[in-house]
């Protein structure tokens, strides 16, 4: 008799090996999702409250549809109004593309106001999400 181990041995091992990492990877697949959809909703958190700086100042938020880049110059460009107490965000350059603020998906945030589709709040603020699609289940909103 030999030592060492039969083909059907090592294949057994390579099986259980690929099955255990498939679990592996999917569980890291899930926290990492996780962590991202928390940064989303920790950086419209962070946005809600500089407009609500800047709407204690100018006594309204600025008016703007579609992506948020725009109102981030509102929030951060000196302007010679005496009301302006800015910057009211401060973002990362990594996190900007073009002007746009980009949530962790790599896709703009999107701003509106006025708005009359959620009556419980002045503005709507959200990120596609995971799926980068907007008006999905996975969307992440400030309503």
């Amino acid at each position: 008799m030999k030592n060492g181990f039969s083909l059907l041995e090592v294949l057994i091992s390579i099986s259980i090996g690929i099955l255990l990492a498939t679990f592996l990877m999917s569980a890291v697949q899930k926290a990492r999702t996780k962590g991202l959809v928390t940064k989303a909703e920790a950086t419209l958190a962070a946005i809600e409250t500089a407009l609500t700086l800047y709407e204690t100042d100018f006594g309204d938020y600025p008016h703007h549809s579609g992506t948020f880049g725009r109102v981030l110059a509102y929030l951060n460009e000196p302007s010679k109004d005496p009301r302006w107490k800015g910057p009211y965000l401060r973002v990362k350059e990594r996190e900007l593309e073009k002007g746009e603020l980009l949530d962790p998906w790599k896709k703009p945030y999107y701003y509106y106001y006025p708005q009359d589709r959620h009556p419980t709040t002045p503005f709507l603020l959200y990120s596609s999400g995971p799926d980068v699609k907007e008006g999905t289940a996975d969307d992440i909103a400030n309503w």
